[in-house]
């Protein structure tokens, strides 16, 4: 039974790659395993991360640890 994502949940994984090619192909895999990307509508104007959501609507981010700020 699926139960819907809780919109503060109590554990949140990020996982972080080195760079933007990384996550890119990292959230393709993860897509393609059966993950959904997340229209979160909290993003900040130049976002490190993405949101995705595994089958069961649990949230997590690719966090791009060479994001650069400049």
């Amino acid at each position: 039974m699926r139960h819907p994502p809780q919109d503060c949940p109590r554990i949140h994984l990020d996982l972080h790659v080195a760079n933007l090619a990384e996550q890119e192909a990292e959230a393709e895999r993860l897509v393609a395993l059966g993950a959904t990307r997340v229209a979160w509508d909290r993003y900040p104007d130049d976002p490190d991360f993405v949101v995705l959501a595994d089958p069961d609507g649990n949230r997590f981010c690719i966090v791009d640890l060479g994001h650069d700020y400049g």
